[in-house]
């Protein structure tokens, strides 16, 4: 049950996706066709209103966390190296929420959700379980082919 339990929880990395991640996506897709300047697309204007340094490259960090990154953590693939990103993603979001005065539930929620993740890794139901079972499998053929 706490493999299914898991999933569940993964469930929030596709729904991050959809839901923001795909969005920010367009807009520097945008930006690039229009041949605007990245640290005036997408999120650098807030980032930078924020304070924090490097607007442009947090900006397209966020996006890479809340798509690709959401995306390998649904799928059970890299997901504590991505849960770990997309928490420290989310504590700037909780962060820039609160300071701003807007609401920051969601992103208490994937924040909790996120760190639990990067605790926990994927459990059994993942691609990183198939991963590391195959991997296994592998070294315990490579050992007794060579002790018989």
């Amino acid at each position: 049950m706490l493999d299914v339990g898991l999933l569940a929880l993964r469930s929030a990395g596709f729904l991050l996706a959809l839901t923001f991640g795909f969005q920010k996506i367009g807009w520097y897709l945008s930006a690039f066709h229009s041949d605007k300047a990245f640290s005036s697309a997408g999120l650098a204007p807030l980032i930078a209103h924020v304070g924090f340094p490097a607007p442009a490259l947090l900006a397209v960090w966020i996006t890479f966390n809340e798509s690709i990154g959401a995306l390998l953590i649904g799928c059970g693939l890299f997901t504590r190296l991505a849960a770990v990103s997309a928490a420290l993603g989310m504590a700037g979001a909780l962060y820039t929420s609160l300071r701003l005065g807007e609401d920051w539930l969601r992103a208490a929620l994937y924040l909790i959700v996120f760190i639990a993740l990067s605790l926990t890794g994927a459990g059994k139901l993942s691609i990183d379980q198939a991963l590391q079972t195959r991997k296994s499998n592998r070294r315990a053929r490579k050992t007794s082919l060579s002790t018989s």
